[in-house]
């Protein structure tokens, strides 16, 4: 059933850099701005590998600029690392502005940090979360960034989300424009160190946010069309790109339709995928968040179906370049899509749902305890838009349906194998 749309809304609240090279507008962006002390804010492990040295170098070559790098982050970002070792860190120093540079735990300290500024209080301060308007400034001073993401898939740069674990381990998602970041780099150089493993995860988590928003019940012409021209760019490049994240030309093609779809998703919202596979990739589970929503993706788009044939008939031809009429198209080739790409990128190494370890009541329970799910049983919450109602009986319908596209995964992966040897 749609939901009567009386208005289009879309904007973006950020400058938005794009292209090789495109990490040299750093100097003028801080010139631009007057920020001249910075906080670099870097993954560790990407940090010693060297991923983080281009920007690193022209921070030191960028006359009269001071900055210090902070690398204290764990990979589910929380508000007590972030409350007591980044914000005195970035209050301490003095800074401007963080260069938050990496995935999305990099992106959402640097969001934790932001959110609760000069205030005194916790990232999770409950005054940051409930009964606000996303759009009014609050009235302490919160901090900018300058979002340089380094992988292909989670579109926080360009989004006004984060999620943060608090003190008890729930991972909460607080949503405001100052948290956006007022610049985003979008260098595809960056990407060329990514191992393939990690390459894969992040672009189908890219791929799951463009499907997600196009057939979320708040996009509109202008959140389609990107999330659109996002799919037919992943459907291109994503085998390629994985296969050699140093290659120029698919590594654009990824950097620009992970921009994309992270603009729809901020506006049109997440689906059903997302909020079974957050508490997938918590404890006690970890799996990578870009292999849970592959691996759950065929169940949703099942779910989801007739009622959105139309759309996954477009999403379709835009991932595969074909043009099949109305007639021609069935929802299964979309889900047998999905399925073939997960073997081909050994994602969720083509294990079964069972071999992770999980079954379908631990799942189903963690998520009904979710902050995402937000313990109704209803559509969650205004960021969630289903396509299709969704109530937790029909979620534990599609965790037991990912359970078996899990095998049907595996023993394709199986069979091609056996063809190969």
């Amino acid at each position: 059933m749609a939901r009567e749309k009386k208005y289009l809304q879309f904007g973006v609240k950020q400058s938005l850099y794009q292209g090789s090279g495109s990490i040299n507008v750093i100097p003028e962006i801080l010139r631009t701005e007057g920020w001249n002390r910075v906080m670099l804010i870097a993954d560790p492990d990407l940090y010693r590998i060297g991923v983080i040295d281009p920007v690193e170098k022209i921070l030191k070559k960028t006359e009269g600029i001071e900055y210090f790098v902070f690398t204290d982050l764990v990979p589910n970002p929380e508000a007590k690392t972030i409350d007591e070792k980044a914000n005195p860190a970035y209050r301490d120093f003095g800074a401007d502005v963080m260069i938050a540079v990496g995935g999305g735990s990099t992106m959402d300290t640097a969001k934790g940090v932001a959110i609760a500024g000069d205030s005194g209080k916790s990232c999770v301060d409950p005054s940051f979360l409930f009964g606000i308007d996303p759009h009014k400034p609050f009235a302490h001073k919160t901090f900018p960034i300058i979002a340089i993401p380094t992988t292909a898939g989670t579109g926080s740069d360009v989004c006004r989300n984060a999620v943060i674990c608090n003190y008890e381990g729930e991972k909460i998602v607080p949503s405001h424009d100052c948290i956006l970041p007022p610049y985003s780099i979008m260098d595809p150089d960056l990407l060329a160190g990514l191992p393939r493993s990690v390459a894969a995860a992040t672009s189908v988590d890219a791929l799951t946010h463009g499907l997600e928003s196009y057939t979320s019940m708040s996009a509109n012409d202008f959140t389609e069309t990107f999330s659109l021209r996002s799919l037919e760019l992943i459907g291109e490049a994503i085998r390629p790109f994985c296969a050699n994240p140093a290659e120029d030309k698919w590594a654009n093609m990824m950097s620009l339709g992970c921009m994309y779809s992270g603009f729809s998703l901020g506006i049109a919202s997440i689906g059903q995928d997302h909020v079974i596979t957050h508490p997938m990739s918590e404890a006690p589970f970890h799996m990578p968040h870009g292999d849970a929503c592959g691996m759950v993706l065929p169940a949703v788009i099942e779910w989801n179906g007739e009622g959105c044939k139309e759309k996954y008939r477009k999403a379709y031809n835009a991932l595969t370049g074909n043009h099949l009429t109305d007639t021609e198209f069935e929802v299964k080739m979309l889900i047998d899509w999905v399925i073939d790409l997960n073997v081909d990128l050994n994602i969720a190494k083509n294990m079964t749902f069972e071999e992770w370890g999980y079954n379908d009541e631990d799942v189903l329970e963690l998520m009904l305890r979710h902050p995402i799910f937000n313990g109704k049983d209803t559509t969650p919450n205004n960021r969630c838009n289903y396509p299709r109602v969704t109530r937790a009986k029909d979620f534990r319908f599609l965790i037991q349906r990912t359970n078996e596209y899990s095998k049907v995964q595996k023993a394709r992966a199986e069979a091609k194998r056996n063809l190969a040897e």
